[in-house]
């Protein structure tokens, strides 16, 4: 079972945890001294539960395995229904029972981990919305606070900057849609249901903006899902990612790229109380940006951005994906990069759209494979400090997303004018 929260205990060092608020919210740092012992041990002492008797076990087995009939990526017309009953029959465990639920995929956590009040998210899957639409189609994340922050922060903003159009939710992860129903009740569209749900409200101009980072896998299945649904509509455009458009090389930086490197610096540089980033590389500090990591030729993208950061002369500055995937984001290679700068002090922050669970667990968390684990396993560093905030809850980036919208909206409006003269030419 995954840990959410961390704590570390070093001899010789004491553990600083900040407090959860001001500047400070979702900053772990974590005092390390080089070649002593650390000890991962949990934040808060277990709850002490009675053993779970044989029917209990059988009733928890039961649950992991409705848990992991919803845990698939197809909606069927019986997603609804096996949520509920997965929902219901975990609520009718004992707390005994609840902590041996296992499965491929089921854990205790996936109905017992806190993520936040869901009543602060909206899904944006209101009808009668008018002809135009913004459709903002996201992976999606089960952590409810970074869901309403980080989705809803860019969702909000797209609302505010184009008041003609209404601005409506999608996700693309079906595993996700099912977990936020199932544990919430909160039902998100998948892109289907979004598309049809706009034709049947009558929409006649319908822009597409994906939170996707890059033109990877994802970006790719969207657009041709559109392509199908291209005849419900006057008017469809496909919005750019956040990054643009992928170079033909490593050393190819769009303005996209460039602009996203100094936003997410500033915003590490404010968000851990530093003077400058080149302030803080000068005391030994080191900036480490996780992505996801991507097989998909769009992978270049993550070269692309550590060349960012190299021209706009941020030496402290590596990039890093989950997956490792180019090679040179791999874990390993970036400990080494690190250490070869000479930097005795990281702080780790998702270069993610969200920080849910590859922010929690595969960044921050108390397992061996995460990246703080194997920075503290390194034993060359001083501090590690993390930064669990998504790109998505920062005004700026919010911005740019809208600069990709209105060109999306300007593209829309010039392939109707273009439309139109060619028809009224041919009559």
């Amino acid at each position: 079972m995954r840990k959410a929260k961390l704590a570390v205990l070093v001899l010789g060092a004491a553990l600083a945890v900040s407090a959860c608020g001001g500047k400070d919210k979702g900053k772990e740092t974590i005092a390390t001294e080089s070649q002593q012992e650390t000890v991962a041990t949990e934040a808060t002492e277990p709850t002490t539960l009675a053993p779970a008797t044989d029917e209990e076990k059988a009733q928890a087995a039961e649950v992991g395995k409705k848990i992991d009939a919803i845990y698939v990526q197809n909606w069927s017309e019986d997603t609804e229904r096996l949520c509920k009953e997965a929902k219901e029959a975990w609520d009718a465990l004992s707390d005994s029972a609840k902590a041996e639920v296992s499965g491929e995929h089921a854990s205790p956590e996936y109905f017992g981990l806190d993520t936040g009040d869901v009543s602060k998210d909206d899904p944006r899957n209101q009808d009668e919305i008018g002809e135009k639409e913004i459709l903002v189609v996201s992976f999606g994340t089960s952590y409810n606070d970074s869901r309403a922050k980080d989705i809803g922060g860019i969702e909000g903003y797209l609302a505010k900057a184009f008041p003609d159009y209404s601005v409506r939710r999608a996700f693309t992860s079906q595993i996700i849609l099912n977990h936020i129903l199932a544990r919430d009740g909160e039902k998100i569209d998948n892109v289907e249901q979004a598309l049809e749900r706009a034709t049947k409200n009558g929409v006649k101009e319908l822009i597409v903006q994906p939170t996707h980072l890059m033109k990877g896998k994802e970006y790719d299945e969207l657009k041709e899902t559109l392509d199908k649904h291209k005849a419900s509509f006057e008017k469809l455009e496909l919005a750019e990612p956040l990054l643009g458009e992928v170079g033909k090389d490593a050393e190819d930086v769009n303005a996209d790229k460039e602009r996203v490197a100094n936003l997410i610096v500033q915003a590490t540089v404010t968000g851990g109380g530093f003077d400058s980033v080149q302030k803080a590389a000068q005391d030994g500090v080191a900036f480490v940006f996780l992505g996801h990591g991507t097989s998909h030729t769009a992978a270049i993208s993550y070269s692309e951005m550590q060349s960012a950061m190299k021209k706009l002369g941020y030496a402290n500055v590596f990039i890093g994906t989950v997956e490792g995937e180019p090679e040179e984001t791999a874990v390993g290679a970036v400990i080494d990069a690190v250490k070869k700068g000479g930097y005795k002090k990281v702080t780790i922050r998702p270069m993610m759209v969200v920080a849910g669970d590859h922010a929690h667990n595969d960044m921050a968390g108390a397992e061996d494979d995460s990246w703080v684990q194997q920075f503290l396993n390194a034993k060359s560093f001083d501090r590690i400090e993390t930064q669990i905030e998504g790109l998505g809850g920062v005004y700026d980036i919010q911005k740019l997303y809208a600069e990709h919208t209105q060109a999306a909206i300007n593209a829309a409006n010039t392939a109707a004018e273009e439309t139109t003269a060619a028809e009224t030419k041919a009559n």
